[in-house]
């Protein structure tokens, strides 16, 4: 079952083209990493898939709905998105489980009652992700990681059937970065697991639950596909358009050292 497919998609913004020749396809049972440096289009890509940009040319289509043609609206209540611009729209008083509970109206406020079926419900979810410390703590005496984790359980709590988690680790530490990493990958495990596109540009993020990578370049695809196959020596040679050597860390996970 295809849940993402784009064929022949450019994007041009003020006469200016942010997206070229994009084909790509997204089956069921995948989780993609979007690798790409500042400036490649990686937030432009992610703006197509969400219906907030629609594309200058070619066929888009998200979760069975072709854009120009299919109900846009309910399309982007089946999409969770975890980004800064969220967190910056939150209520900082509010407890860790009221702004997991605000995921479920699609809203950063509690503006319809609810009660302790509703509550328990987004206890769940951030217990599940491993954030049961976090239950009655105030969000903004929460550290970075913490605040991330509790995004993402907020972003699950509609069930979407696409998870999109944006640079989720920037501003943590080595240690928040590894405990936010191992408790995203848990999303592939929960009864109703959404596809997950994970953006990056840090390539020792991808973990070994990730299956496929794409690498975006200047607005292009430079490569596309299982792990294995891309994130090879010659092919991220070619996508930094410098040497490099990939470096195993274990547990399906690399890291590319440039060689100078």
């Amino acid at each position: 079952m295809t849940l993402i497919s784009m064929l022949d998609v450019s994007l041009t913004k003020n006469s200016k083209a942010i997206l070229k020749d994009i084909n790509w396809t997204v089956d069921k049972g995948q989780t993609w990493a979007i690798l790409g440096l500042n400036g490649s289009g990686k937030t432009s890509l992610l703006k197509l898939i969400m219906a907030e940009y629609f594309q200058s040319t070619g066929q888009v289509t998200v979760l069975g709905t072709q854009f120009g043609q299919g109900d846009i609206s309910a399309l982007r209540k089946r999409i969770g998105i975890v980004g800064s611009f969220i967190a910056e729209r939150l209520p900082k008083y509010m407890k860790a489980e009221q702004i997991v509970l605000t995921g479920k109206y699609k809203s950063s406020i509690l503006y319809t009652a609810y009660g302790d079926k509703e509550l328990n419900e987004a206890r769940t979810m951030l217990v599940s992700l491993g954030g049961e410390h976090l239950l009655g703590r105030s969000y903004h005496s929460l550290s970075q990681g913490e605040k991330q984790l509790v995004l993402i359980a907020r972003s699950l709590m509609e069930e979407p059937d696409i998870i999109i988690l944006d640079e989720a680790t920037v501003g943590l530490d080595l240690f928040a970065r590894e405990k936010l990493l191992s408790q995203v990958d848990r999303i592939t495990d929960l009864p109703h697991a959404p596809l997950v596109l994970y953006v990056t540009h840090h390539a020792e993020e991808i973990t070994e639950k990730i299956s496929h990578i794409l690498l975006l370049k200047q607005g292009q695809i430079i490569a596309q596909g299982p792990k294995a196959d891309v994130l090879t020596v010659p092919v991220l040679s070619e996508f930094y358009d410098n040497q490099v050597d990939v470096i195993p860390l274990g547990d399906d996970r690399i890291y590319i050292k440039p060689i100078l």
